[in-house]
């Protein structure tokens, strides 16, 4: 049976939207989009193209139709998180902050509706980062879903 994120998901891309998957560390979200997402797409003529992180470089062929990219990250929650953990300063290191921002200037090259796995660890965290991300680092609108097991 065809879950309630698999229909939301499947929907938004069809329309030929953006999707940020946000759920906590080991909590399945890889083995969703691999064993769930991906071959229901496919099973619905759409040719995907998976990245299971961002540090890999991101070829996308002009027939590939959805891109789903595992292990991403955002900074629209940056202040919010800093102010929620004052003892962990800085949050992010300068090292990271300039990976990530590496990674952003890949992301913003995908024409193509996608899939972004992003982790947030504590519920409050997730619902705030769905609640504020429809527009990520990297200039693609978005909607953003809560991954529950």
């Amino acid at each position: 049976m065809l879950s309630d994120l698999t229909k939301t998901i499947y929907k938004e891309l069809s329309a030929g939207n953006s999707v940020a998957l946000i759920g906590a560390t080991d909590f399945g979200k890889t083995w969703y989009v691999k064993n769930e997402l991906i071959p229901f797409l496919e099973s619905n003529e759409f040719k995907v193209k998976y990245f299971k992180d961002c540090k890999q470089k991101l070829e996308i062929k002009k027939d590939d139709d959805i891109v789903i990219v595992d292990e991403v990250e955002t900074f629209v929650d940056r202040e919010y998180l800093e102010s929620r953990h004052p003892e962990e300063d800085p949050y992010y290191s300068e090292k990271y902050l300039e990976q990530v921002k590496g990674w952003h200037k890949k992301l913003k090259y995908i024409q193509k509706p996608a899939v972004f796995v992003i982790t947030r660890n504590e519920d409050e965290e997730i619902s705030y980062l769905v609640d504020n991300l429809d527009e990520t680092d990297w200039g693609t609108h978005i909607k953003s879903i809560v991954f529950e097991k």
